[in-house]
């Protein structure tokens, strides 16, 4: 990290002194928060209210404005009114302000002339060279230095706190969401962000900054949207690398973008599919429960602790139905579990303590003594064949922790560097045992679905990231650039596919003009399909007739479908009649590429045909994918079993599908193709590969 990192850094979460830029000194208004706030939590730096209706604001000398403060100002907070707040702004570019702080709202999202302030603010900022969160930002909270910079009324709170998290929300009022929901469990926080409008400084880059903050070990993002996925990946990636865990809550994934797709694939891939392919894709884990958002950062950065484990869950419960309630969620969310081994069986046992039986490991009443519940804990946290310990603890929680609590806090506190890490569960409300586990570094639950969701976000590895470069073929490049705007029809798409190496069937083009030739280079039967722009769904216009025995036949279903045609879109455009040989395979499957409005390219996979909308048995990535990442697609389609040798059936060519998936995702790297999609391709038995049935692709 450079001199000017570390010192931005500084201003961000340490500064010297910070200027209050609108500061009021009636108590009861929200400009008035920050300045109690810093006093209150002992903020040690000095304090420089900002109001030139004043010449003082609580006791502290005012100022008319940051350029006339006799220091050099390294945070302000503008609590101003928008067009006031651009004025503000320019004063602390012009003084050498480091970090600026927007509480206004009437910016981007206030319409044009919103948008129009915004540009301006960015514009200041950037040529200053400035930190600029928000707008519409209630502030930075940094708990070790005492810098409650904020408007949010949750920060009223007697204590900070001082935790390893740090939190960064684009909703202001989720900061003080999350910091009084961790207290009220224990759990403290390292800085809490308020990005706002993120109209000059985005997640990613606040995050990058915040890596290194020797106070923060993991992130929890808050998210409504995602503004710059490139910085935001940026951010992942480093935070990877320096074995910091970024989890994320996202709200508002909307699919208005495919709302102009012309493909099945737009409406099968909606934004919501897009951002957590995304998310997935770069190594944020992204949860599903609000309340995973507070347990999942604290334990997935401990995990590196641990290595060689294996990644099971083993259950002991002081109670029963308890104990198989949540080793039902932890399995619903897929992870394994690991029960008690026969070797630790055969220990405990022979102390006389018995453990039920299947993979729950219940204790029952024995649980209620000290000397029973720690042999229990120490044993299987010792035994190699545990990956992780949870211990579900019943009513004794919450009136006799010193019985079931104590042991598990005791066990923790031996700190064997090789014992399996250990979490806890209470059934009732226990703040008491709560508060000790937490106090002991025993990770405590206060929901079985955060507790499911965060072991299964725990014993899964964050993907590796991809560094293989692709590239699209140079005759790919040409005829994109020679196709015109709009949809291809399948003729021309076909061409595109089959030059990125999909192949397709014999087939020959006639003219619409032109009469039938009394031979065909296609054997009988055929698939006949009218070629045309303006039926990219063949199927819905009637443009499409399968197994055509003869020529006769032939003639007249090209006459039906014509007619059909012209009733389904009126003057429609019809460049050829397409004869294609009849291919038979096991199965048909979809791979289509179209463009979210905020990730951009994503390559989906479905089972394929007229019923994929209706299935939506599907796999999303942000394009391109390898052909790794393509076989992971696929794996995850559950109709795809019954090429997998299901029950004896025969085995599909998956591996040219995934070839296929992988050259078809290429097409991301052109700003030329809108969306593309081969729906169907179909397999061939292993070894006979994959053949492209029907293509389209719209030019942009």
């Amino acid at each position: 990290m450079g001199k000017s990192e570390t010192m931005l850094l500084d201003a961000l979460v340490a500064p010297r002194n910070v200027a209050l830029i609108g500061a009021s000194s009636s108590p009861a208004k929200l400009t008035a928060r920050p300045l109690q706030f810093l006093r209150q939590h002992g903020f040690s730096g000095q304090i420089y209210p900002v109001n030139p209706a004043r010449d003082d604001v609580m006791g502290l000398r005012a100022y008319p404005s940051v350029s006339q403060i006799p220091d050099r100002v390294e945070h302000a907070y503008i609590l101003l009114d928008a067009d006031a707040a651009i004025a503000a702004l320019e004063d602390c570019a012009a003084a050498g302000v480091k970090v600026v702080s927007v509480l206004a709202d009437g910016f981007a999202e206030a319409g044009a002339a919103g948008r129009e302030r915004q540009v301006r603010l960015t514009k200041i900022a950037r040529d200053a060279d400035i930190l600029l969160i928000g707008p519409n930002s209630t502030g930075v909270v940094a708990t070790h230095s005492g810098f409650a910079c904020t408007t949010n009324a949750a920060f009223r709170s007697e204590r900070l706190g001082a935790g390893r998290t740090a939190v960064l929300s684009q909703s202001g009022s989720v900061i003080g969401t999350l910091f009084s929901r961790g207290q009220a469990r224990g759990i403290d926080f390292s800085t809490l962000v308020s990005v706002g409008n993120e109209a000059g400084t985005n997640i990613g880059v606040i995050g990058n900054l915040l890596l290194d903050d020797p106070h923060t070990d993991s992130f929890a993002l808050f998210l409504e949207t995602i503004r710059e996925p490139l910085a935001l990946a940026r951010f992942a990636r480093s935070a990877a690398i320096a074995g910091k865990p970024v989890t994320a809550y996202m709200i508002g994934r909307s699919d208005e973008g495919q709302a102009l797709s012309v493909t099945h694939t737009g409406a099968l891939t909606g934004s919501r599919e897009a951002v957590s392919a995304f998310l997935r894709q770069i190594g944020i884990r992204q949860v599903d429960h609000f309340e995973t958002l507070l347990d999942a950062p604290r334990i997935l950065s401990r995990r590196h602790s641990r290595p060689g484990r294996p990644r099971t869950v083993t259950v002991v419960s002081t109670t029963g139905g308890g104990g198989a309630m949540v080793v039902d969620q932890i399995s619903f969310h897929g992870v394994e579990i690991a029960g008690c081994s026969p070797a630790s069986r055969t220990k405990l046992e022979a102390q006389g303590i018995a453990l039920g039986h299947g993979k729950l490991v219940d204790v029952t009443l024995a649980g209620t003594k000290y000397e029973t519940m720690k042999e229990v804990v120490s044993t299987l946290a010792d035994d190699p064949a545990t990956g992780l310990l949870l211990v579900v603890i019943g009513s004794s929680a919450q009136f006799d922790p010193e019985k079931a609590v104590r042991p598990i806090v005791d066990v923790v506190a031996e700190n064997l560097a090789d014992r399996a890490p250990i979490m806890a569960f209470a059934l009732p409300e226990a703040p008491e045992s709560m508060a000790m586990l937490e106090a002991g570094g025993v990770p405590a639950f206060h929901n079985v679905e955060s507790c499911a969701e965060s072991l299964s976000l725990y014993v899964t590895p964050v993907r590796e990231f991809e560094t293989s470069v692709r590239f699209l073929p140079d005759t790919v490049i040409d005829m994109l650039k020679n196709a015109a705007p709009g949809t291809m029809d399948e003729v021309q798409s076909g061409a595109l596919f089959e030059a990125l190496g999909i192949k397709r069937p014999d087939q020959i083009v006639i003219s619409p003009d032109e009469d039938i030739p009394a031979e065909l280079p296609v054997a009988f039967p055929v698939v006949v399909k009218l070629v045309s722009p303006d039926l990219p769904h063949k199927t819905d216009a009637g443009a499409i007739c399968l197994n055509v025995r003869d020529r006769a036949e032939l003639v007249s279903r090209i006459a039906d479908m014509r007619r059909s045609a012209e009733n389904y879109e009126p003057g429609y455009r019809l460049t050829g009649i397409l004869v294609q040989e009849m291919r038979k395979g096991l199965g048909e499957m979809l791979v289509g590429l179209t463009h979210d409005p905020l990730v951009g390219a994503v390559i989906t996979v479905a089972m394929g045909g007229v019923m994929t909308e209706i299935y939506r048995d599907a796999a999303v990535r942000v394009a391109p994918v390898s052909v790794d990442e393509a076989r992971e697609m696929l794996a995850e389609i559950k109709g795809l079993e019954l090429f997998r040798g299901f029950r004896g059936r025969q085995r599909g060519d998956l591996a040219a599908l995934a070839r296929a998936i992988a050259d078809i995702s290429c097409l991301a790297l052109s700003d030329l193709v809108a969306e593309a999609e081969v729906n169907p391709i179909l397999i061939g038995a292993e070894g006979q590969g994959v053949i492209m049935l029907d293509a389209l692709v719209r030019r942009s």
